[in-house]
C-alpha cells in the first residue's frame, strides 16, 4: 500500500472517531441529520475507490466499544446463531460428533438416543456427500461440515457412506439435540461430584437432575466445578444459589446508571439448603460463576477452594442493530451480599474509588477480599495441576487415537465405558509406536517420569473420546486431576 493511501486510512478512522461523538451530540439535541451519516455519505458517494460502507460502520461501533470497558462488544449477524444455540442448551442437528481424516469425514461418535442412531448410523462411516453434494477434499473444514449437518427441526439430511467397503445412503431427521451445561456428575466415597460449565437457560434444571441422581447414590457432600465457567444467564446462577441457601438472603444486588438497585434473595424450602458445599473456582471462572461463589461465600455456606476468579462484575444487555447485529453494553455493576464488587479494576471505570478502603464480611465476620474477583478459602495454585506438557501435541496426539480406534472397532464394540477406567490400554508398546508417528525423535526412555505419565494420560484420553465422545475425554482427565483430588481429600475429611 502507498505511503499517501495509509495516510489518508489513519485520517479517516481519526475521522470516524470525531464524528461518532458529533452524532452522539446532535442526537441528543434533537438536531436533525447525523455527522456520522454524511461522513460515511461522503465515503460512499464520492471515495475514489469503491468501500464496503457496512463493514466500516462496523469497525465503527467496535472501536467504539472497546474502549469503554472489557466486555461491551458488537456480535455480528453471523455470530448470533452460535451463541444463542449455546445458552438455550440446544440445536437443531443428528448428534455426532466427527473428525476430518485425510481430507474425508468420518463419524466418530453417535449420540446415544439421537436421530442418527435411530437411523442406523454407526461410529466409524465415511461421509463422502453431504445432500448430494460431494465434500471429500483437502478444503473439507469443520465450520462447513458443521453448517451443512445443521438445519431446521423435522427437516432431513442425507448421507452418502462407505461402510466395510459398502455404499450406503441414510436421510436422517434432524431433531433437537441438546448441550448440556452440566456434566461429569458422579460419586467419590460419600461425596457427589459435578462440573457446571456454563450458566444456560436449562442449567439449573440439568443440575438438579444431576444432584437427584447423586443423592440416589447416597451423596452427603457435593464439589461443585465452576473453573473455566465463563458465566452466562445471571438469573441461572441466581436459582442455582437458591438451591444452597436458607429463605430471604441476598444472592446479588445489581446498580445501574440512573440509581435503580435489583436485589435478588433466596426463597426458603429447598433441599440442598444444609447440604455440606465445596466450589473449586480458577482465573478464568467469571460473571455468573462469580456471582454465585460470591453469594455462597458472603453467607459461609461453601468452602472456596483454587485460584482468584477472573473479575467480571459487570452487566451487559443486549441492544438489537437494524441489521441485525447485537451491541452487547455493559449497563450496570454486580455486587455480592456484603456489598463488594465483583469486577476488577480497568481504565475509565468509577469503581475503584467507590471500593477504596472499605472492609467487607461474611455473616460469620470473616475478613473477604474486595481486590475483584472471588478469592479462594483454600488456595490450590495452578503450579499443582501439572504441566501438561503433551497437550500442546493433542492434535497428533487425537489423530493417532483414532486410527488406533478405527483400526479396532470390531473389538472395541464391547468394551464398557465404565471399565475403561481401570483398563490397561496404553501400554509402553503403544506409546513407542506414538513417538515414532508423531515424528518427535524420541525414545520412551527419553521421556522424563512426569512427561510418560502425562502422555499416558493424555492417550487414553484421546482413545475414550474417539470411542465415546468428547465428555469420555474430559472425565478421563478429571480421573487424574490434582486438584480434584486434593479438594476430595480435604472436603471429605469435613463429613460428619
Amino acid at each position: 500500500m502507498k505511503p499517501q493511501r495509509i495516510v489518508l486510512w489513519i485520517t479517516a478512522f481519526f475521522l470516524v472517531g470525531i464524528f461518532v461523538g458529533l452524532s452522539f451530540r446532535e442526537s441528543i439535541s434533537g438536531s436533525k441529520g447525523s455527522s456520522m451519516d454524511q461522513f460515511f455519505q461522503y465515503l460512499q458517494d464520492e471515495y475514489v475507490d469503491t468501500l464496503d460502507i457496512a463493514k466500516l460502520q462496523q469497525q465503527a461501533m467496535d472501536y467504539i466499544l472497546s474502549g469503554l470497558d472489557p466486555h461491551s462488544v458488537l456480535i455480528p449477524v453471523e455470530d448470533e446463531q452460535q451463541i444463542a444455540e449455546r445458552m438455550q442448551g440446544s440445536f437443531s442437528g443428528v448428534g455426532v460428533e466427527f473428525t476430518i481424516y485425510e481430507d474425508t469425514l468420518v463419524f466418530v461418535y453417535i449420540m446415544e438416543g439421537g436421530p442418527a442412531e435411530s437411523y442406523g448410523l454407526k461410529a466409524g462411516d465415511r461421509i463422502y456427500a453431504i445432500d448430494g453434494d460431494t465434500i471429500v477434499g483437502a478444503g473439507l473444514t469443520n465450520e462447513f461440515v458443521t453448517q451443512k449437518i445443521k438445519g431446521p427441526v423435522n427437516t432431513y439430511v442425507t448421507f452418502d457412506i462407505i461402510r466395510d467397503g459398502l455404499s450406503l445412503v441414510a436421510a436422517v431427521q434432524r431433531d433437537f439435540i441438546p448441550l448440556n451445561s452440566v456434566s461429569g456428575a458422579q460419586m467419590y466415597g460419600s461425596m457427589g461430584y459435578v462440573k457446571v460449565d456454563r450458566f444456560a437457560e436449562s442449567t439449573t434444571e440439568e443440575l438438579q437432575e444431576a444432584l437427584a441422581k447423586l443423592d440416589d447414590q447416597g451423596m452427603r457432600g457435593l464439589i461443585l466445578d465452576l473453573r473455566d465457567n465463563p458465566g452466562g444467564y445471571l438469573h441461572e446462577a441466581v436459582e442455582i444459589a437458591d438451591l444452597f441457601l436458607g429463605g430471604n438472603k441476598t444472592i446479588v444486588s445489581t446498580k445501574y446508571k440512573d440509581g435503580r438497585t435489583i436485589v435478588a434473595e433466596s426463597k426458603r424450602g429447598d433441599k440442598y439448603e444444609d447440604l455440606p458445599l465445596h466450589i473449586i473456582l480458577n482465573d478464568q471462572s467469571a460473571s455468573a460463576s462469580e456471582v454465585l461463589s460470591g453469594a455462597l461465600q458472603d453467607h459461609d455456606r461453601a468452602t472456596i477452594y483454587g485460584t482468584t476468579t477472573f473479575g467480571k462484575g459487570l452487566v451487559q444487555e443486549d441492544k438489537q442493530l437494524p441489521d441485525g447485529s447485537t451491541m452487547r453494553l455493559t449497563v450496570a455493576y454486580y455486587y455480592t451480599p456484603s456489598g463488594r464488587s465483583i469486577q476488577k479494576p480497568y481504565a475509565g471505570a468509577d469503581l475503584p474509588g467507590e471500593m477504596e478502603g472499605l472492609v467487607f464480611q461474611s455473616d460469620s465476620g470473616k475478613i473477604l477480599s474486595s481486590v475483584g474477583g472471588i478469592e479462594p478459602d483454600i488456595e490450590l495454585s495452578n503450579d499443582t495441576v501439572g504441566s501438561y506438557y503433551w497437550g500442546f501435541s493433542f492434535g497428533t496426539i487425537d489423530d493417532f487415537a483414532f486410527q488406533w480406534v478405527d483400526a479396532r472397532r470390531q473389538k472395541i464394540g464391547t468394551w464398557e465405558y465404565e471399565d475403561f477406567f481401570n483398563m490397561k490400554v496404553v501400554d509402553d508398546e503403544l506409546i513407542s509406536e506414538f513417538l515414532k508417528y508423531g515424528g518427535y525423535g524420541l525414545y520412551i526412555e527419553d521421556l522424563p517420569m512426569d512427561q510418560l505419565t502425562e502422555l499416558r494420560l493424555m492417550m487414553k484420553a484421546a482413545i475414550a473420546k474417539n470411542i465415546w465422545g468428547f465428555d469420555a475425554y474430559v472425565s478421563m482427565l478429571l480421573n487424574e486431576d490434582p486438584v480434584l483430588k486434593e479438594v476430595i481429600k480435604l472436603s471429605s475429611g469435613t463429613l460428619q
